[in-house]
């Protein structure tokens, strides 16, 4: 019975803390001030691994680029302005954590993001329209 009352403990404290930081995070970029968000990613491009490694996207509100970071990878950058599409079919990804392929402007390999489902509205305005995230 501990363990059960326990494991929904956890579970409502990380929802209600993960709310409180999207939240924060909403306010930082339409303050214009940069933001991490948690998330997932993979590709095919060079310097890239082909399974998902967690890491955290750099965003900067009217920056052409964002980065992708990991202790894996290191820093990684993805050119704004791209758009977003359905993330491959053969893959299971839970409901917590939105799967999206990311096709940077001008072509080159996609880059297959994990974020969790609050965040993923931001991500997507920040990646494919970098003043919009921005007030005024």
């Amino acid at each position: 019975m501990g363990e059960i009352v326990g494991e929904l403990i956890t579970l409502f404290a990380d929802g209600f803390l993960r709310r409180l930081h999207v939240a924060r995070t909403r306010r930082r970029l339409a303050a214009g001030r940069p933001v991490r968000v948690p998330c997932s990613a993979r590709s095919d491009r060079p310097g890239w691994q082909r399974a998902y490694v967690n890491g955290r996207l750099h965003i900067t509100p009217g920056a052409s680029v964002a980065g992708f970071g990991s202790r894996v990878l290191g820093h990684n950058e993805l050119a704004a302005g791209g758009s977003f599409h359905e993330p491959e079919p053969d893959t299971w990804y839970s409901q917590d954590w939105a799967a999206t392929t990311y096709r940077p402007p001008g072509g080159g390999p996609p880059v297959h993001l994990q974020v969790d489902s609050r965040y993923l509205p931001l991500v997507q305005a920040a990646l494919t329209d970098p003043r919009s995230v921005r007030k005024g």
